[in-house]
């Protein structure tokens, strides 16, 4: 039995801000060490690009189409099967969650399942998290603050040691989109790399996992944030693991429903296909994608869309070749897709839009008109009207600023 367990995510993360996952403008030492001696996953997905999903999926091991929820609330309903706390417990160790003050608020409906034990510890750090764009509306920039962060440096470790006083822990540490003390969406990574080096003073190397709850759009469709799409950049995530079956790398599909085997039994779960989903099955937004190796299926329920691409050969997910017409915007016309998108594997992809469609219709449900009901208000209360009613107060305020 190890001692000591810890598995560290940091919230909205981006592959592509990681060395380890191709960036160039980060030095990592702590991360690049762990990948060197462990496993790195080219190909984990999340099971939901929000947090709170996410957790669910994580942490009770299964994908959000098999709960029992409807709708993104706080149901108070406390999960029944065996989490991955539950596995941690019964192996002997004592289990706990850091994460920042905020989280105080929604720590237990966090899950719309409570699915971290009832004997799991959560401690509340104030002040991990700087709030950044729409968690975070406010006028001018945000400068950074290194003084902070140092500050959030220091918390953490002091309660770190507070906790492995414990005879073996299991740790959940949670970093925040943005670390207190910095700017934006991955402009702190080397305080992340930081904060890891701290825990590889009380962890071994063969005892920490890295990863992520959701990634990001970064630009890609001219999209910033998450939690509304499930494109590559919002729903494949790092993972980096200490070294299973002699592996490097590992670039099958893997979902982050499985993380509880990952860590307690050592083995990596083979799976044909995954999914991600964007919203429970009586939300109108709900985008479901199932993921192979090489392909990728959505649909879009709110407007009845589908959407297909080849991974493998466009892994930018630009081109949709789920239907034999598209429609040329500049032309005004409908136009035969593969005679103007040079694609060589047509056959294939027709055989699998019909296989991926129908492992979606398989699993996929609807509400009853009495649960969709609500869901779908809110949704057009919230386009229609919400966005109007900011961008006035938006325009209020800053009128209020030039009058100052």
């Amino acid at each position: 039995m190890r001692k000591h367990i810890l598995f560290l995510t940091k919230d909205a993360t981006h592959c592509s801000y990681l060395p380890t996952y191709g960036n160039t403008y980060w030095k990592t030492p702590n991360i690049d060490e762990l990948a060197a001696k462990g496993t790195v996953f080219l190909r984990h997905y999340t099971g939901a690009p929000s947090t709170i999903m996410s957790n669910m999926c994580m942490f009770t091991g299964l994908d959000s189409y098999q709960s029992e929820l409807s709708d993104y609330k706080f149901t108070h309903k406390h999960f029944k099967g065996e989490s991955v706390f539950d596995v941690a417990k019964k192996q002997g160790y004592s289990c706990h969650v850091i994460w920042d003050e905020a989280w105080r608020s929604v720590s237990h409906a966090v899950d719309m399942y409570y699915c971290y034990g009832e004997d799991t510890t959560i401690h509340y750090i104030d002040g991990l998290r700087q709030g950044v764009g729409a968690h975070y509306i406010h006028d001018g920039f945000l400068k950074r603050n290194d003084e902070k962060t140092a500050r959030v440096y220091k918390e953490i470790e002091e309660k770190v040691v507070e906790i492995l006083k414990n005879e073996n822990v299991f740790l959940w540490l949670h970093i925040p989109h943005v670390i207190n003390g910095r700017t934006g969406y991955g402009q702190d990574i080397d305080a992340f790399d930081h904060i890891l080096g701290i825990m590889r003073k009380y962890f071994d190397d063969d005892c920490i996992y890295v990863s992520s709850d959701h990634g990001n759009m970064n630009g890609e469709r001219n999209k910033l944030g998450y939690g509304f799409d499930v494109y590559e950049s919002e729903i494949r995530i790092p993972l980096i693991t200490p070294r299973i079956n002699n592996l490097q790398v590992f670039d099958d599909v893997t979902s982050n429903i499985d993380i509880g085997k990952i860590i307690f039994d050592g083995v990596i779960p083979q799976r044909e296909y995954i999914f991600s989903d964007s919203a429970f099955y009586a939300q109108p937004n709900r985008k479901l994608a199932v993921v192979t190796k090489r392909f990728k299926y959505i649909y879009n329920k709110l407007n009845n869309t589908e959407e297909l691409y080849d991974l493998e050969f466009d892994p930018n997910e630009t081109c949709n070749i789920m239907e034999d017409y598209i429609f040329d915007i500049d032309r005004q016309i409908r136009a035969p897709l593969r005679e103007l998108y040079f694609y060589p594997y047509w056959d294939e992809a027709e055989h699998q839009r019909l296989y991926l469609r129908s492992i979606k219709d398989k699993i996929w449900k609807r509400g009853s008109k009495k649960e969709e009901f609500i869901p779908t208000l809110k949704y057009k209360f919230k386009i229609k009207i919400y966005y109007k009613i900011k961008k006035w107060v938006i325009k209020y305020k800053t009128r209020g600023m030039k009058d100052g």
